[in-house]
């Protein structure tokens, strides 16, 4: 009886549990997330009133500026989806 009561408690302990509280979904977008956001606007705000073409390269950034803003976009429909964030 003391071998079979020690090989269950060594399985108890070796063998992973699950996790009796699941992590709750974060309620808001993270505040660095809403940083980055405002941090590609004002850049795309500055590009937009720099003047000039620069070779095609500011409206290149431009668009660049405007498909990571997409991205994050694209991310915040993710998480609430998945249930991440409400």
């Amino acid at each position: 009886m003391k071998i079979a009561t020690l090989v269950v408690l060594a399985l108890m302990i070796v063998t992973p549990t699950a996790n009796l509280f699941p992590r709750a979904p974060q309620r808001d977008v993270p505040a660095e997330v809403e940083s980055a956001k405002r941090a590609l606007q004002g850049a795309r705000n500055d590009l937009e009133h720099a003047g000039g073409n620069w070779g095609g390269h500011r409206a290149a950034a431009m668009n660049h500026i405007d498909q990571a803003l997409k991205e994050l976009g694209e991310a915040e429909k993710y998480a609430r989806e998945h249930h991440d964030t409400k």
